[in-house]
């Protein structure tokens, strides 16, 4: 049977938090279009509201960007601060950060454990300078230092060093920089920011490539579709938009057509596929999960980053795939191999396949396609797809019937 549905996305949380930052460190009111009601933008919209309150204490809940962009938004801001979320938030790592700013002149103690959340930040001005960055372990550190230097006296210059992890998502932030009038100039690993104030602009924030790429997957499970998904462009500041790229070996076939993308399935030939997550990191679980329903034998590199995530993903998705006998093997701390069994196992209504959620909404979203291969599946937190796309289930009710939240 075909698949068919017009779907329209939700707005991308990258585009409306940077957004969201810009805005604050302006000193204007946001003019944007679309902008997300994704969990995590409410909390960072939240949160800022707190500051300008002067809240002292600040809990970002498991909002990953909120904790990066807010600690050092919170170093320039006059007063004493509390930074603190939930227990895997403080599992996270924010010491490249932390050390950069401390370089600059900012003044940041950790209240617990050496290297995470929660933070005591002693606001003061910060003059700008010369700072090296590590990105091994995640983008956001320079995305964070970048999107204040447009306010300090003496701009900013930064060397990038270590493995160029999630570089789409810097991309990104200069991008939108530069549309709110920054003066930004890149030259390989040194990004050279000006001191010139931002400027108030309207801006449109894009459809979600992440949320894109669960319908992707669903029209690699499905025999037949037709599936419209509205507001996105091939030519995307985000990086996930490399989905479209990667699905055409699976047989997924995009087709322009005005404002919107069309998907169709077409014929393909089944071979081992290789995938680098380096720079695409949420698109792990989706072609894991993918590869898995069609019976494919993949290896996945550039995955050690996915461990400290809103869950260690590739434990999680280890243990969920193996509930349908795919095996993921590590060959390193960076590399993975995934096995199919020839034959998917089934289950009915009344039986469905309970998988975890791992405290992480892309691992629900990725898993939950499958029921297209294996017949019904159920989910012990199926709420928390609420983090990025509060619609998930009404939406993918439309297409995906077989499973229970």
């Amino acid at each position: 049977m075909k698949k068919k549905c017009d779907i329209e996305l939700p707005a991308s949380k990258s585009e409306s938090n940077r957004a969201l930052m810009i805005a604050a460190y302006g000193a204007f009111a946001p003019d944007f279009q679309n902008l997300s009601d994704s969990n995590d933008t409410l909390v960072l919209a939240n949160a800022l509201h707190e500051i300008e309150q002067n809240n002292s204490v600040i809990d970002i809940a498991d909002c990953g960007t909120a904790a990066r962009f807010l600690t050092t938004f919170l170093s320039c801001q006059s007063g004493s601060w509390l930074l603190t979320g939930t227990e895997r938030m403080k599992q996270r790592p924010i010491k490249p950060l932390v050390e950069a700013l401390k370089g600059l002149g900012a003044y940041i103690q950790y209240a617990e454990k050496e290297g995470f959340l929660p933070l005591k930040i002693k606001g003061t001005p910060i003059s700008g300078g010369t700072v090296p960055i590590d990105m091994s372990q995640s983008s956001q550190f320079a995305s964070s230092l970048l999107l204040a230097a447009p306010m300090w006296p003496q701009g900013l210059e930064m060397k990038l060093f270590g493995e160029l992890s999630s570089l789409p998502y810097l991309d990104m932030t200069l991008a939108m920089m530069r549309h709110f009038g920054a003066d930004v100039e890149q030259n390989g690993r040194t990004i050279i920011v000006k001191p010139k104030p931002y400027q108030s602009k309207s801006f449109k924030i894009s459809s979600d490539w992440s949320a894109a790429s669960y319908w992707y997957e669903i029209a690699a499970l499905s025999e037949a579709c037709e599936i419209r998904l509205r507001g996105l462009s091939l030519t995307s500041l985000q990086g996930d938009a490399v989905i479209a790229e990667w699905m055409k070996t699976l047989g997924v076939n995009t087709i322009k057509d005005g404002d919107s993308l069309v998907l169709t399935k077409v014929p393909f030939e089944k071979q081992p596929l290789s995938f680098d997550f380096s720079a695409t990191p949420d698109l792990f679980p989706t072609m894991a999960a993918t590869c898995a329903g069609l019976q494919l034998e993949a290896r996945f590199t550039g995955i050690a980053n996915l461990r400290v995530k809103e869950s260690d993903r590739v434990e999680a998705m280890k243990i969920e795939l193996e509930k349908i006998g795919t095996k993921l093997f590590c060959v390193s701390e960076n590399e993975m191999v995934l096995k199919p069994m020839p034959n998917l196992p089934s289950f009915l209504k009344y039986n469905p396949l309970r998988f975890l959620a791992h405290a992480d909404h892309r691992i629900v979203m990725a898993l939950a396609p499958l029921s297209l291969k294996i017949g019904h599946v159920t989910f012990d937190t199926p709420e928390i797809v609420a983090k990025s796309y509060p619609d998930f289930w009404v939406k993918i009710a439309k297409i995906v019937p077989n499973f229970q939240v």
